[in-house]
């Protein structure tokens, strides 16, 4: 079904924006913009939701790799353009990402790991937070060309060390992997990048974060939380792999927001890239799929939105939920 408001051009200026984002860390721009995907949903009203063809979505549909700016043939984001992008636009209230917000309470105490870098321990999330954000410029050498790297990534290669490899507690709740893993996938620069993706939406667009907390926005309060694609499949009850069947996993997520009474309208375009982008027809077993990652974030985001989701915190107590963070996903 085409939305309606899409076929007819209408304004879609006064609603209220939900976002999934399926997140990645490329060293390079060019790999950004490929991995970097995500999906946005307006909300029509309680429990009414659509995703059109156009704005954010627009890049979804395009050609992959047509002669020109390789800028404008990639279908994602590189991530300063993304932090700006969401940073001024205060129409989005709800952002979920899938990397780790945070690290585990014993590597935040620990002195070994602050020592690396010349620091003391840093004990709570925020000084470690504001300490990678000041040290990481998200930013390109010459912002022109694909092959432009994130220099400063390299600035924290004393922390790339196996012993620093220990998960959070809703790493354990949810089989995620420790936010300092640094072989593919490569959880580590995700989880330093998107650190100083999040301090910068938190001092440029006024962005909250929900670390333990799964209360909805209030009137013209923005958050981001942390979700993590397997997990949500688990909790809306798919079985088997997703990656290996995102189509029918696609399926499934619509069926479940039916369950849950809320309507969705999706643009055939853009879902038709969330079942396609990143599949291998010659090796289903080593395939990426992007597109089915950002909308099952985008899943957990209107779920978040209509106050239908969990901690997923393996029994932690909020303080230290507070400082390591949390995955949330739909209830069951």
């Amino acid at each position: 079904m085409v939305p309606q408001k899409c076929e007819q051009g209408n304004s879609s200026e006064d609603l209220e924006i939900v976002i999934g984002c399926d997140f990645g860390a490329s060293a390079k721009a060019g790999d950004q913009a490929k991995k970097v995907i995500l999906i946005e949903a307006f909300r029509l009203k309680s429990k009414e939701y659509v995703i059109f063809a156009t704005g954010r979505n627009s890049r979804l549909h395009r050609a992959i790799f047509p002669p020109g700016s390789w800028r404008n043939n990639r279908c994602g984001w590189t991530i300063p353009e993304l932090a700006q992008s969401l940073a001024n636009d205060h129409a989005v209230t709800v952002s979920s990402f899938d990397f780790p917000f945070s690290i585990p309470m014993s590597l935040l105490q620990c002195s070994i790991y602050a020592k690396r870098l010349l620091q003391n321990p840093f004990y709570i999330r925020n000084r470690w937070a504001d300490f990678v954000s000041q040290n990481l410029n998200l930013n390109f050498a010459t912002n022109i060309i694909a092959k432009d790297r994130v220099v400063d990534l390299s600035n924290f290669a004393n922390w790339r060390d196996k012993y620093f490899w220990i998960k959070r507690q809703t790493d354990m709740a949810t089989g995620g992997s420790p936010p300092m893993k640094y072989v593919p996938p490569n959880v580590f620069s995700m989880t330093l990048a998107g650190t100083a993706l999040l301090e910068f939406l938190k001092k440029n667009g006024r962005v909250k974060l929900r670390l333990s907390s799964v209360n909805p926005p209030n009137k013209e309060e923005r958050i981001a939380f942390e979700t993590y694609p397997a997990a949500i499949a688990k909790a809306i009850g798919f079985k088997g792999s997703y990656k290996q069947n995102p189509q029918s996993c696609l399926k499934h997520a619509e069926q479940y927001l039916k369950n849950q009474k809320i309507k969705l309208q999706f643009h055939p375009k853009i879902r038709n890239f969330c079942v396609t982008y990143g599949l291998n027809p010659q090796d289903p077993k080593r395939q990426d799929p992007d597109g089915a990652d950002a909308f099952l974030c985008l899943v957990a985001s209107i779920c978040f939105r209509e106050n239908l989701v969990k901690l997923c915190s393996n029994g932690a107590n909020r303080a230290i939920l507070n400082q390591e963070g949390c995955i949330i996903t739909p209830i069951c």
